[in-house]
């Protein structure tokens, strides 16, 4: 009889090579390592840049930094970086920062019980690939409640509503869960 097809220990071989099995505990620890560097890349770029911001003119004129600028910087660390990053929330600004069904399951049980670090797991993806999907806890600091706090100026609801007809991102007090940078790293 005529054999046809590719030898199986080939096709295994292949598969164990092309990512065809979960990743190992080394590949995960250097995703999670991505995904901490892209979040804390993101944070600490948007905190300083609404820090100059704020001392350059009022909080309304700094809307800016949080919406445009922070949408910019995300494709900047997703195309130095590899790993796809960006903010969430259950109460959104930005529609597109709404969260996907894995980021609102998690933030759904951070709002019920604050998480105090980050979460980090491996899930497989849509296209039977697996990932690190990581999630950095977003908490309000103080220099965020002039737009996001219990009371805003009149200026300030102005601007929001201007540029954000459906907010729902106000009524924080500082140390309030906001949300999460979502971190998501694929596995080659």
């Amino acid at each position: 009889m005529k054999r046809t097809g590719v030898p199986v220990l080939l096709v295994l071989a292949c598969v164990a090579a092309c990512g065809g099995g979960p990743p190992s505990e080394q590949e995960i620890a250097r995703a999670r390592a991505q995904a901490e560097d892209g979040a804390a890349r993101l944070m600490e770029t948007l905190f300083q840049e609404l820090v100059n911001a704020l001392k350059a003119g009022p909080p309304e004129e700094a809307l800016v930094v949080c919406g445009k600028r922070a949408q910019q910087l995300t494709r900047v660390i997703e195309r130095e970086t590899g790993v796809m990053v960006r903010r969430t929330s259950l109460r959104s600004r930005n529609p597109l920062n709404a969260p996907d069904a894995y980021e609102r399951r998690w933030l759904e049980q951070a709002a019920a019980s604050p998480p105090t670090a980050a979460h980090a797991e491996v899930v497989q993806a849509a296209d039977g690939g697996y990932q690190l999907r990581y999630l950095r806890p977003i908490r309000v600091a103080k220099l965020c409640t002039p737009c996001h706090g219990e009371e805003l100026t009149p200026a300030v609801r102005d601007a929001v509503q201007g540029q954000y007809p459906a907010d729902r991102a106000t009524g924080y007090k500082p140390g309030d869960l906001r949300g999460a940078v979502s971190v998501s790293v694929p596995f080659d």
